[in-house]
């Protein structure tokens, strides 16, 4: 049956060739607009290499103190090394906590051979675990170990592109750079990284061991659950470190801002403020329905102008005993055809949009590429899928049951009621 009626969705586009572009067109505009925002959302939040944890890691980045004395002064800022090693390092429900800075600016890095030609570059100052979180691949050598961490050796791992920019083609396995004027061997190189992978990209990745003033520094804590039903447990576990350091300090009460998902986190620009994850999803619920709203009304126009003109046959149909909701259905498959076609070059649009605004729409530079896995998701392609049907539904569903309810008699005589 619903091959006959596929067969048909094709003859009409053929017989009403014009409204037919027209509506795909529509469609594929009204698809693109919302797939942008969906396609850009997904980019930064879907678990895909290097970032595959993101479903399952938590993160801690900010820390407000406020004083216990009448003076009311507060501290605000990134979690300090000493409150993690006093209060957060022997954490249980996690798989794996990990600490990583970025640099405020690019680091001076040259080559041992030539100090002279200095380049910027962005560093990433971590620790072991950072590479058991990240899924980055390794073209030459290996990360530095739990062992070189804890020693503290100047060990760095840079990127084919750094690499390249150090040494041309020669291999940089083995060479010393010098790194904000501190000698490091390189002793592993990694496949480039998007920028739109905040927490795995860099140029350059030193152990935080090796700088001698890291515990005076500030970090970024990354806390991997070994499944995301821990993520209230973790969050617990960070109230009960809060309230150990409250109950022992005699100067501050702490608050450690999160843990947070990634999908917040995202939202967390600001270290004394908890991110409105709600508002977020609101307004992007009221953007995204207007998006859908508006075409399917523009689009209702022309479903009925298709409809009118099977007004007979669809009287036809009734007295030989069709029922109402098969004719409905069928109305709503031929024309969730169209609109399949109008999602399909929709979503094709999309990715050319997102493309060529990458810098507007992901905050990387324009002449950074996107991994093609950033556009191979499932949850994108049932996305498509949905607002198809919810945009077939609108902008055919009321002409449709009109159609249906239209008496016999009226259907032949074409005297029904616009």
């Amino acid at each position: 049956m619903y091959k006959i009626y596929f067969k048909q969705a094709i003859e009409m586009l053929r017989q009403n060739k014009f409204i037919s572009i027209i509506t795909i067109i529509g469609t594929a505009l009204a698809i693109m607009m919302i797939m942008v925002i969906i396609v850009t959302d997904s980019i930064k939040k879907t678990s895909i290499p290097p970032e595959i944890n993101r479903d399952r890691v938590m993160y801690l980045k900010n820390e407000i103190k406020k004083s216990k004395d009448e003076k009311g002064m507060q501290s605000n800022g990134v979690i300090s090394y000493e409150i993690y090693k006093g209060y957060l390092s022997d954490l249980k429900k996690p798989e794996l906590v990990s600490l990583q800075q970025d640099s405020w600016n690019k680091a001076v890095v040259t080559t041992a051979e030539n100090e002279m030609d200095r380049m910027g570059l962005k560093l990433k100052i971590t620790d072991a675990n950072f590479w058991k979180i990240m899924d980055l691949t390794f073209v030459g050598g290996s990360p530095y170990s739990e062992e070189d961490f804890k020693s503290g050796l100047k060990k760095a791992v840079i990127t084919e592109e750094t690499a390249k920019k150090l040494y041309g083609n020669e291999s940089a396995l083995g060479k010393t750079i010098n790194v904000d004027f501190n000698p490091y061997v390189v002793i592993g190189i990694i496949k480039d990284i998007s920028p739109i992978f905040n927490y795995a990209h860099s140029d350059i990745y030193i152990p935080f061991t090796s700088r001698g003033n890291y515990k005076e520094d500030g970090f970024l804590i990354l806390l991997l659950a070994k499944d995301k039903s821990d993520f209230n447990a973790i969050s617990e576990e960070i109230r009960a470190a809060e309230r150990k350091f409250n109950a022992t300090d005699t100067k501050w009460n702490l608050t450690l801002m999160g843990p947070f998902n990634h999908s917040v986190q995202l939202l967390n620009a600001s270290s004394n403020e908890e991110p409105n994850a709600k508002g977020y999803h609101r307004k992007m619920i009221f953007i995204l329905s207007l998006l859908l709203l508006i075409p399917a009304i523009n689009l209702s126009s022309f479903s009925l102008s298709r409809i009118k003109k099977r007004i007979e046959e669809i009287g036809v149909r009734k007295a030989f005993g069709a029922k109402k909701h098969m004719i409905l259905v069928q109305v709503l498959y031929e024309n969730f055809i169209t609109s399949l076609i109008g999602g399909i070059i929709g979503l094709i649009l999309s990715y050319i949009v997102v493309i060529w605004l990458k810098q507007w729409l992901l905050g990387i530079e324009s002449g950074s590429s996107l991994p093609i896995e950033t556009f191979v998701s499932i949850p994108i392609f049932v996305a498509v899928f949905i607002v198809c049907m919810l945009l077939n539904l609108l902008s055919a569903g009321i002409p449709a049951y009109r159609a249906s309810r239209i008496k016999i008699v009226d259907s032949l005589s074409k005297n029904q009621e616009s």
